[in-house]
């Protein structure tokens, strides 16, 4: 991976105005608008408090967010002569690829870190031990959100990558039982949940506090969704060098 590449396009993001609304602010801004509508008490089915679950929907759409954003500018790079241009670099094409993960899953820490500072301001109470694998699990999250952003760079037209990347999130986070919980889902949509790494990545979140969770099936289809959207980044990338 080449450091200089990867400071030059971490500067990029940050300075981007959307970046940092949609992927920085926005989970933290619905995070306390969500505590404030449940009234900041009570706990859902699985017996998880309220403050806590919201605080793990909220960084998990943060942790989307940002990484399906800085993937999908790949197709604004490759309109505009970019990718070619860096192919006449030392810049080898995984260097590249890897490179672009690396930048989604820095991107992807700050909404992590802020929301569950704001839980803690609402008093989410963990011990330190499972504070740090609450933010390790849910950042680590991020990798498959980091590949689906690269492939949809890959293969989309620029036109309208902000709606596309938008559009993804939110279907996401309905799909994948971020903003309705699965024990309250219907049977379908619970079904199709289990399907999609959201769902399982919020699972392992939880499975210090929850009984019941399946965390190999977790680990598996996780797996699954990063083995798969991997080599399709990697073919997609070798047809168009």
């Amino acid at each position: 991976m080449n450091t200089r590449f990867l400071a030059l396009e971490l500067r990029r993001a940050v300075r981007n105005g959307r970046y940092l609304i949609f992927t920085v602010v926005v989970p933290s801004v619905m995070y306390l608008l969500f505590v404030s509508l449940y009234g900041g008490g009570g706990t859902f089915p699985n017996g998880l408090p309220v403050t806590t679950s919201l605080m793990m929907n909220m960084a998990l759409f943060g942790v989307m967010a940002g990484p399906l954003s800085v993937g999908a500018r790949i197709a604004v790079e490759r309109a505009i002569g970019w990718q070619r241009q860096l192919q006449l670099t030392p810049l080898t094409g995984s260097g590249y690829l890897f490179t672009k993960g690396t930048l989604g899953m820095l991107v992807g820490l700050p909404a992590v870190v802020l929301v569950c500072v704001l839980g803690a301001v609402k008093g989410v109470q963990m011990d330190a031990l499972h504070w740090v694998g609450v933010l390790v699990t849910l950042w680590l999250g991020a990798i498959p959100f980091v590949l689906m952003g690269i492939v949809i760079g890959l293969v989309a037209s620029p036109d309208g990558m902000q709606a596309i990347t938008g559009l993804a999130s939110m279907l996401l986070g309905l799909l994948g039982g971020i903003w309705i919980p699965a024990d309250v889902a219907p049977d379908w949509l619970a079904t199709l949940m289990k399907v999609l790494p959201v769902y399982w990545i919020k699972e392992l979140a939880q499975a210090p506090f929850v009984s019941g969770v399946d965390v190999k099936q977790a680990l598996l289809v996780i797996g699954l969704w990063v083995a798969g959207l991997s080599l399709i980044a990697v073919r997609r990338y070798r047809a168009q060098s």
